[in-house]
């Protein structure tokens, strides 16, 4: 019985990204505004409401293949011409983004430093993968782009 409600809950999610991604080509909106919009919704659906979303299943299911996907469309030729601003970006600018983040949710939502911390890390890690996506929904080529 327990599997035939996961089968279920996970059918009916693929069926509301895809609603959604026909919605926002419609209406004009990024797909990723589509999507976190349809997961708050969702979230406050008694149907969803108490799937558990552990670490592992977001690294190991949710997280890998965007980072495949945004990293199989990479030229390259334009890699190498800009690896020091990347490496730059991916060492310097992910501390700094979680330690924003951290004292953010440290001070504005009163968490504790452990838990700021970790979503801190958490969301600066997967941060660039949603960019990523935004800017190819947008159409931007170029180095904006890869970095």
């Amino acid at each position: 019985m327990e599997f035939s409600i996961r089968l279920e809950r996970f059918l009916l999610l693929l069926l509301v990204a895809g609603v959604v991604a026909i919605v926002t080509r419609r209406v004009r909106v990024p797909y990723t505004v589509g999507l976190v919009l349809a997961g708050i919704g969702l979230s406050l659906h008694p149907f969803f409401g108490d799937v558990p979303f552990s670490k592992e299943l977001i690294f190991n299911v949710f997280l890998p293949p965007l980072v495949f996907e945004a990293a199989i469309r990479i030229r390259w030729r334009d890699l190498r011409r800009d690896l020091p601003v990347i490496l730059l970006l991916a060492t310097a600018g992910v501390v700094l983004s979680a330690a924003v983040t951290a004292l953010g949710m440290r001070y504005a939502a009163g968490w504790t430093w452990a838990g700021a911390l970790l979503f801190g890390a958490l969301i600066a890690a997967s941060e660039p993968v949603s960019v990523v996506a935004t800017f190819k929904e947008a159409g931007v080529r170029g180095s904006l782009r890869l970095l």
